[in-house]
């Protein structure tokens, strides 16, 4: 059976062979896909047509010629429209039902894709009388791409977009996963061939004129029905490549970081046969999906198949990505937070061994050297949010559960927070909540710069020391170096800046008998440490190890700004326990300290690399607060010490830890030194 499929959905016949079918032999690309299986699923499936599935929440949408009615000529079916059927929790489809009453008209429904965040459908259909439009001046039916909003109760306001024409077709769309572009099929002058594949951009008001995909994927054939998956692999339908399995087949492509495209691959056997196969997806994992086909053995003349991929399709690796819900929520009463803007940062480990959170990229297309759009992976602006928060206060974002990120939530009228988060820790997927705090007290806004070249920083860590309360918070400086925070009313407050790689800087602020003005300034410079040879053998690095402190041994006069290391004072692997060894310097910094009464101190905890970083952090701050609580034993005021914890960060030994880097791998000796604790001389 020849796939007629464009015919039905155009309403007018075209030259369904292939126009010098392009020279690259694909098929040799492609290896059978033993491992995976195929499934008619008869539980949707008609004997009229069925096919071009789509994803729409926990649902599958598709088109089918099932219901009774005005029968097309030129098929002999009923018009399409579109249906849809609920996906169990075991992946079984349940009965179908029709999608939408003001969707599916008097005429043809063709392939669809939604915009979740903005309540959006983008489908094909004719532009006929019965229709939205009337047919063209020529009296030939075209077809044309609509967009609707979901309204109260149904799909609204549905209206052709800019790029369509009452002289050739635009159909099959498919919306990237950040709803940013749109790709799709079209007949219009000045292609590669039949029909090829374009893009269009997403721009305040509409849609840019489309730009051809080029000639590494649109042929003299023809390409139809494409679908972006959220990694970035394109798949579509083609019968313009030499030695395919027959009829239409099933292509992918990869989107190149460098702008370019990779090479078209065949999916192979088991998805193409020498009939017609088209209009596959493929779910979030990149593991099983849906397409449709008319192969021998169906229900109906098109039908639509399942598959299950455990190893993912061959040829492609997925990345393994998770959609994480981020829950948005006052901090009094737990109510939902709308229009609260996300910023994802990526955690990343940087040539010297410093740890960056960064922006994630995101897919755009850009211009080629040849003109062609290609797609291409830039930096966000960093003024964007990634996501904004929904009337519920959730939002939803693909993460790789192989990483570790730090997700910071802004709104006007509220403080921002910020959540250290690792997929792979959320075993069960739950939303990650993250609750604001309304902004009702005094604006604590500052900078942080590099001392040398006035360059803001950013990824600095920023402790807040409730000096009164003994409380303490840690936020992070953004993109431009700054940080914010909201303090409360009659506090004194120190405020720390630190980053790998850099002296730490101190500055203090309070807010005791303000008046007026609820905010306040705070300015942070760091000084880059010098990279200084090692002995030990251990590779070299801007780290904490250059400026390495000196023992508090047996001294007996000390100086503000000096810090000094506890030798002894060391702890076993996950524990903030004092050994018994470990008193000696305690005991003698109590002493120092009851000779100095002025005297005040910091105590910075350090952890070793094994363990998550949040996990390390909060480790690193028991252990300072027990050394803290074993002073206060010994007499020792507890408003005199301040206690803080910096995980493993300014290691003392910069080693391997996890077998990925490059330098020395890490011994228990090694560790067990990164896991120290420091004093600070910070008053006298």
């Amino acid at each position: 059976m020849r796939f007629y499929l464009p015919l039905l959905l155009l309403g007018f016949a075209f030259g369904m062979q292939a126009q010098d079918p392009a020279t690259v032999n694909l098929r040799s690309v492609a290896q059978p896909n033993q491992r995976v299986s195929i499934y008619n699923e008869t539980a949707i499936n008609s004997t009229a047509s069925d096919f071009s599935p789509s994803f729409y929440g926990d649902t599958l949408v598709f088109c089918s010629a099932r219901h009774a009615g005005p029968k097309d000529p030129a098929t002999g079916e009923s018009f399409f429209d579109f249906y849809f059927a609920p996906i169990g929790p075991n992946g079984s489809l349940r009965s179908p039902k029709p999608f939408s009453i003001n969707l599916n008209s008097a005429q043809h429904e063709g392939q669809s894709t939604f915009d979740l965040k903005a309540n959006k459908v983008y489908f094909t259909r004719n532009n006929t009388t019965n229709g939205v439009e009337p047919v063209a001046a020529d009296g030939k039916i075209r077809m044309k791409i609509y967009e609707a909003t979901f309204g109260f109760l149904d799909w609204e306001q549905i209206r052709p977009l800019p790029f369509n024409s009452d002289t050739y077709n635009c159909m099959h769309p498919t919306l990237s996963h950040d709803g940013t572009f749109m790709i799709f099929s079209s007949n219009r002058p000045g292609g590669k061939g039949g029909y090829d594949l374009y893009v269009s951009l997403k721009m305040d008001g509409g849609w840019s004129p489309p730009m051809n995909l080029g000639g590494r994927i649109n042929t003299p054939g023809h390409e139809f029905f494409p679908f972006l998956h959220q990694s970035g692999t394109l798949f579509f339908t083609s019968d313009g490549y030499k030695k395919g399995y027959g009829g239409y087949d099933l292509y992918m492509v990869e989107g190149k970081g460098d702008g370019s495209w990779a090479e078209v691959v065949n999916l192979g056997e088991p998805f193409n046969t020498d009939a017609d196969d088209f209009g596959l997806i493929l779910d979030e994992e990149g593991k099983s999906g849906y397409f449709s086909s008319n192969r021998e053995g169906g229900v109906g003349r098109d039908d639509i198949y399942s598959f299950d991929a455990p190893e993912g399709i061959q040829g492609v690796v997925f990345p393994d990505f998770k959609t994480t819900t981020i829950d948005v929520f006052t901090e009094e009463g737990r109510r939902p937070v709308s229009g609260a803007e996300i910023k994802i940062y990526e955690r990343v480990i940087g040539s010297t061994g410093n740890i960056q959170y960064l922006r994630l990229p995101r897919a755009s297309i850009g211009m080629g050297r040849d003109g062609q759009a290609q797609i291409d992976q830039r930096s966000e602006d960093l003024e964007e949010p990634d996501e904004v928060t929904n009337s519920e206060g959730k939002a939803y974002i693909m993460l790789d559960v192989s990483k570790e990120y730090r997700i910071k939530v802004e709104k006007r009228g509220f403080f921002a927070a910020e959540e250290y988060y690792m997929p792979s820790d959320n075993r069960f997927n739950r939303p990650v909540g993250i609750p604001l705090k309304r902004d009702d007290c005094i604006t604590l806004e500052g900078e942080v710069k590099n001392v040398e070249t006035r360059a803001p920083i950013a990824g600095a860590t920023i402790l807040i020391f409730n000096q009164e309360e003994q409380r303490r918070v840690t936020i992070s400086s953004d993109e431009r170096g700054v940080f914010k925070y909201c303090l409360p009313d009659g506090f004194r407050f120190i405020i720390v800046g630190s980053l790998v790689g850099f002296e730490n800087d101190t500055t203090y602020v309070q807010t005791v008998n303000r008046r007026g003005n609820r905010s306040l300034g705070a300015s942070l410079a760091l000084k880059p440490l010098p990279v200084v040879p090692r002995s030990g053998g251990f590779p070299q690095s801007g780290s904490y190890e250059d400026t390495p402190a000196p023992s508090l041994g047996d001294r007996s006069a000390v100086e503000v700004g000096s810090r000094f290391l506890l030798d002894n004072l060391q702890f076993e692997f996950a524990s903030a326990e004092i050994l018994e060894e470990a008193a000696a310097d305690l005991r003698h910094l109590a002493k120092l300290m009851r000779e100095n009464p002025g005297m005040r101190v910091e105590l910075r905890a350090y952890t070793d690399c094994v363990g998550g970083e949040e996990y390390n952090r909060k480790l690193s701050l028991r252990r300072a607060e027990a050394a803290r609580d074993f002073l206060v034993q010994l007499g020792i005021k507890r408003d005199r010490i301040l206690a803080l914890g910096y995980g493993e960060l300014n290691p003392v030994v910069d080693c391997d830890c996890d077998g990925t880097g490059g330098s020395v791998p890490c011994t228990e000796s090694m560790h067990a030194r990164n896991r120290r604790t420091e004093v600070a001389i910070i008053g006298k």
